[in-house]
């Protein structure tokens, strides 16, 4: 049993849901629910009884209908007829007069036409209810377009339902599917006087936030219109008489990404989650309804390819007559953590990125090796370099969001499938340049070497919140985008293609499967569909190598195993799924026993020359090889077998050799080699290791400005992946004084070599 105080000892309501376990059946990971008051460091203890909750939310299931009720909601779930929802009430008043009025629609095709739909639950107690409902829009003849998945979540205490709506082509026989809109329709229980309420976020010759009711249509849209934000599609929706001299660039459209419908009485309120990120997005109500359009109408039509999916978050608030007066308090554009008003109620079931465990729990549990990494603040100038090194520049577009440009925009990544759409070039940069190179279609970098356990892992050094949105995006992108939830083709069914264009249209092979940031995501959310891509993942890693003819291709001493180890290890750390663990078993006893020294020829990578040996080839691509040295890293830790942390040692010595060797021949590896000589401390104790480090870091820092590479996914996990433990070493034995800013040593008290609050001790910092 849990319980949580906030920063001024107030206790808070806990609810928790077991996502990891230990061998033994002790928690690993929890996810712990709470409602927070104030800003500031909450305490997680173990409580010896269950707290009693007031309010409460409680679920039932009888007949096929599944029901939530709180001290605010009722809402029903149905497994057959018309509607998902039957019933959507709140303090009495029945928002949803029947089954049906409200769906979800793609084109002509609807929910109201399904006979039957599955619900699970996803987590379930006295604090939060969240359903899943599975189902497909069907045509009134009975034709599918498009699957779907909702996620419907209620917290106690709070007037407000969030909807997780999920759309996904799982279409045999079709390259791609082609829609003019999907949208979720809803007619909603109101009088006659219906009014549109949002806000002008500039009005007046002051720039004056200004709330419009307006009794007729209103269209709120996040388009491509330049320099535009949320905004009304049509300048008399605003009801604004102002006479606006040119420099104030007039109409004034910009809104907030909600809206809501009232009629005097009552008032239901919508907001879209990423509405500006996930462009184009629309909101419209005329008379009673109240509509939400994830592919608006008024867009270009959609092809949406085989396989591609896209979740969208919808939340809506419910208010009483007192709370719907123009120009109250209560319906103002209330900050995020504000505990009243529109946008604070629709704002309220958005979890996401809310909170994040203290960095200094996660390391003292030594989870995801974090109790090596450099303390966060531990050294100025470098905690400056990581954050401009971590961050993703992404384009607002509905399927690009969360990847980034790999900037191969010379070529295409791959050969295209056989019958896969043809691509039309585009401007990658929005405008076109003086002398149109760039009029090529962009190759995506598709979650390379793993950019979501980057920021995983920086969220876990470091606590910074700002982090999450990227993350969240990042993820989820990989979720809905980069997996291919379905395809005709055997080896694109249920996989990631690696970097192309359009995301999907080249082929997947194991060497471009990620599931350590994919995993680490789900223990810092308790995301099931990341749960879901990781398993994927390593069951399509697993059909790779079971198949004779392709393992003939992808068995080697190379990044193909090299990556499924990673791959394989983290399922079996994370899951303890006993299926990942035979091919994992298989592929290092491999490792292990191949002969380097008697290889001949050259390693197929970027640099492989023939005239080295192997050892020398794998420091000259180490890039091809950190996941494979960092997989048998943790598969050690895993199962201790001693003859694997022997071969562990003797390999990062060997490559420690030749590193020094290209070193003295002017090809000194920079920190991408971070990651051989990390894991080469902590499993030998040798300074030799730390030395070396010394020569990468004095490479990056020296009279140099710090490890460069942060907005692209590729170069970001590149310099970060070898770089994070290293300079937890580095911190702990010194070598990173000389690196600071001479006037913050000075400021500090400090001197060069005399670091206070240096940790001593050990001097394996493992």
């Amino acid at each position: 049993m849990l319980d949580v105080k906030g920063p001024g000892g107030e206790p808070r309501p806990v609810a928790g849901r077991v996502l990891v376990r230990h061998p033994d059946g002790s928690i690993r990971w929890c996810l712990v629910s709470f409602g927070a008051r104030e800003a500031g460091a909450h305490q997680v203890l173990v409580s010896r009884s269950a707290p009693v909750l007031k309010p409460a939310v409680v679920l039932r299931h009888e007949a096929g209908t599944w029901t939530i009720e709180s001290d605010r909601i009722r809402l029903t779930v149905c497994e057959t007829g018309p509607g998902v929802l039957g019933e959507l009430s709140c303090d009495g008043h029945a928002y949803l007069a029947a089954p049906g009025d409200l769906s979800f629609c793609v084109d002509g095709a609807s929910t109201r036409h399904e006979s039957r739909r599955t619900v699970r639950v996803i987590e379930q107690t006295p604090l939060r209810i969240r359903l899943r409902v599975e189902g497909a829009h069907y045509q009134p003849d009975g034709v599918r377009c498009l699957n779907y998945r909702l996620d419907v979540e209620v917290w106690a205490g709070w007037p407000a339902v969030r909807l997780d709506y999920h759309y996904l082509n799982l279409e045999p026989g079709k390259p791609a599917q082609p829609v003019r809109r999907i949208a979720m329709d809803a007619a909603w229980s109101m009088g006659p006087e219906t009014r549109r309420h949002f806000l002008q976020k500039n009005h007046g010759l002051f720039y004056v936030s200004r709330h419009v009711f307006n009794p007729a249509p209103v269209g709120i849209v996040a388009d491509f219109s330049y320099g535009r934000g949320p905004h009304v599609e049509n300048p008399a929706m605003l009801l604004d008489d102002v006479d606006y001299p040119f420099y104030l660039d007039p109409p004034l459209v910009d809104t907030q990404d909600w809206l809501g419908v009232g009629d005097g009485t009552h008032a239901v309120y919508l907001r879209m989650g990423d509405f500006l990120a996930a462009r184009p997005n629309r909101m419209t109500s005329a008379g009673n309804t109240l509509n939400a359009e994830f592919w608006p109408a008024t867009a270009e039509p959609l092809e949406l390819p085989q396989g591609r999916s896209r979740r969208q978050t919808v939340t809506l608030a419910f208010t009483k007559s007192q709370e719907a007066g123009a120009g109250t308090a209560k319906l103002s554009n209330a900050p995020r953590q504000a505990p009243q008003g529109v946008a604070a109620l629709l704002n309220a079931p958005l979890h996401d990125g809310r909170a994040v465990v203290s960095p200094d729990w996660i390391a003292h549990c030594g989870e995801f090796k974090q109790a090596v990494a450099m303390p966060y603040g531990s050294h100025v100038r470098i905690e400056t370099n990581l954050t401009s090194l971590v961050h993703l520049d992404m384009p607002y577009t509905k399927f690009d969001v969360g990847d980034t440009d790999s900037h191969y925009n010379t070529g295409r990544s791959g050969i295209p499938l056989p019958g896969a759409p043809v691509i039309p070039p585009v401007f990658p940069r929005s405008t076109p340049t003086q002398t149109y190179l760039d009029l090529t279609e962009p190759v995506w970098t598709n979650n390379e070497y793993d950019a979501i356990h980057v920021f995983c892992k920086e969220l876990m050094r470091t606590g910074r919140v700002e982090l999450w949105n990227t993350l969240r995006l990042a993820a989820r992108h990989n979720i809905e985008v980069d997996f291919l939830h379905y395809s005709d083709h055997r080896w694109l069914h249920r996989a990631t293609p690696a970097h192309s264009v359009n995301h999907t249209t080249t082929g997947a092979y194991p060497s471009h499967f990620w599931t350590q940031g994919l995993l680490e995501y789900y223990c810092l959310t308790g995301d099931p569909d990341a749960l879901e891509v990781a398993c994927a993942l390593g069951d399509k890693t697993v059909e790779n190598f079971s198949d004779p003819e392709l393992r003939k291709v992808l068995w080697g001493f190379n990044r193909e195993i090299g990556w499924s180890v990673l791959l394989l290890a983290c399922l079996v750390d994370v899951t303890g799924e006993a299926r990942f663990r035979p091919l994992l078993d298989e592929m290092v006893d491999y490792l292990v026993g191949y002969d380097r020294a008697g290889f001949t020829g050259g390693i197929n990578l970027s640099n492989g020359n023939d005239r080295q040996n192997m050892n020398r080839q794998i420091v000259g691509n180490f890039f091809g090889y950190a996941s494979m040295m960092e997989g048998i890293d943790l598969y050690a830790d895993l199962t201790g077998r001693k003859d694997v942390i022997r071969w562990l040692k003797a390999f990062c010595h060997d490559l420690a050799d030749e590193a020094m060797n290209a070193a003295r021949e002017g090809q000194m590896r920079g920190i991408d080699f971070g990651t051989a000589l990390g894991i080469g401390y902590e499993r030998t104790g040798d300074r030799r290791f730390l030395d070396m480090a010394g020569l990468s870091l004095d490479i990056a820092y020296w009279n140099a400005p710090g490890v460069q590479g942060g907005g692209s996914a590729k170069p970001v996990a590149y310099a970060y992946r070898g770089l994070a433990r290293l300079l937890g070493h580095a911190w702990r034995h010194g070598l990173l004084d000389r690196y600071e800013y001479p006037s913050l040593q000075e400021a500090s008290g400090r001197k060069s070599g005399n670091q206070k609050g240096r940790r001593k001790g050990a001097k394996r910092g493992g």
